[in-house]
């Protein structure tokens, strides 16, 4: 019995009108529940994959001229003078 509210808790089916009233209809439901989280889980799994390995599944892009375009903005601070170029090779070794 406590087996059955604690997987109905965790799985967030509710407890609803409809309860099974036998141990045979209570294995059943449990049964139905861990089939629901595992396929839920197996779903959420692939997403998060998809997500971590974007880059990896779609191409890198080149941000080579957003980073260009970041190091002369950066030129204003410097009062219109061209970044010295041990600065420039960090940021390059950098990103």
């Amino acid at each position: 019995m406590c087996c059955y509210f604690t997987l109905t808790t965790l799985s967030t089916v509710g407890y609803g009108d409809l309860t099974p009233q036998t141990n045979f209809e209570k294995i059943i439901g449990i049964f139905i529940m861990i089939l629901g989280i595992a396929f839920f889980s197996y779903i959420m799994g692939n997403f998060n994959d998809v997500l971590v390995n974007y880059d990896k599944k779609m191409g890198l892009q080149d941000r080579n001229a957003e980073l260009t375009a970041w190091k002369t903005s950066l030129e204003k601070f410097t009062h219109k003078k061209p970044l010295h170029p041990t600065i420039v090779k960090e940021i390059d070794d950098h990103f």
